[in-house]
């Protein structure tokens, strides 16, 4: 049977080892947080590169006839 000392130890080390494994989430959240920033953004360019060149086509279309 464990002493009463070899449970608190045991209880700090697992303590220790869930704070570390949270500090490790928080980072990993961190980063996928501004992966998506990144998706976002460019997605946006995308688009907005995708109307502009539909609007200009448009125009160009127009002037032609």
């Amino acid at each position: 049977m464990a002493t009463e000392p070899d449970l608190k130890r045991e209880l700090a080390d697992e303590r220790r080892e869930l704070t570390n494994a949270v500090a490790d989430l928080r980072e990993e959240i961190g980063e996928a947080t501004e992966r998506g920033k990144q998706i976002g953004i460019t997605a946006g360019a995308l688009i907005g590169g995708a109307l502009a060149l539909r609007t200009a086509l448009k125009i160009r279309r127009r002037f032609r006839d």
